[in-house]
């Protein structure tokens, strides 16, 4: 494995334990049981990328032609369902903190996977498309299909400037790659550009405009 292909497992991973965290804090919420909260973490984690490779018709999608990914999702999961089983009553009284630990992984885990988004779609050969590059970067981040599963309008049509915060990412690696920035360096800064986006419209309670 080259240096390039450990860095960009090593993004893959810390996006999936992130989203994987994120998705299992929402289900657990939603007071699911111990498969729901699984397969919800495993969606959240996994399904965008899903989406991802079907539109670019890259088929089995990754989740199914490499198990780790699926391993550490259901791992991760599971790891958070035992910790918030045994610690349920300080779980129960601490929502505002389980949020606001959620809302961290979340921005983290949109960041990776806004970049991983864009990154495959380039690597695809749609460099020139940069619409498309920036549309698979939203939808590989977007946790869309966790949404559907639980019967709620998605997270990334509604609140805090998600999409935006990975418009803004996806948009930002495109430049910096077709500009020749080192890959790296794009990664990372377009990964601390979605997350400081989502943080500071958390933090100051930012949304985009509504008729009510």
């Amino acid at each position: 494995m080259s240096v390039e292909e450990l860095v960009l497992f090593i993004f893959e991973m810390v996006g999936t334990v992130a989203f994987a965290i994120s998705g299992a804090m929402v289900a657990i919420k939603k007071r699911v049981d111990v498969f729901g909260v699984i397969v919800l973490s495993a969606m959240t984690a996994l399904g965008g990328g899903i989406v991802r490779d079907i539109l670019i018709g890259h088929l089995p999608p990754t989740m199914f032609s490499d198990y780790r990914y699926v391993m550490v999702a259901v791992i991760t999961s599971v790891i958070v369902f035992i910790v918030a089983y045994i610690f349920r009553d300080s779980y129960r009284k601490s929502e505002k903190t389980v949020d606001a630990v959620n809302n961290v992984f979340d921005a983290l885990g949109l960041g990776v996977f806004t970049v991983m988004g864009a990154k495959v779609a380039i690597e695809s050969g749609f460099t020139v498309n940069g619409i498309l590059v920036v549309c698979l970067a939203v939808v590989t981040g977007g946790g869309l299909i966790r949404d559907v599963m639980l019967m709620e309008i998605p997270f990334v049509l509604k609140k805090r400037i998600y999409a935006v915060a990975s418009i803004l990412g996806g948009t930002a690696y495109h430049l910096m790659y077709i500009h020749n920035v080192n890959v790296r360096a794009a990664s990372i800064i377009a990964v601390l550009v979605v997350f400081a986006v989502r943080i500071l419209a958390t933090v100051f309670k930012l949304d985009l405009p509504k008729v009510r």
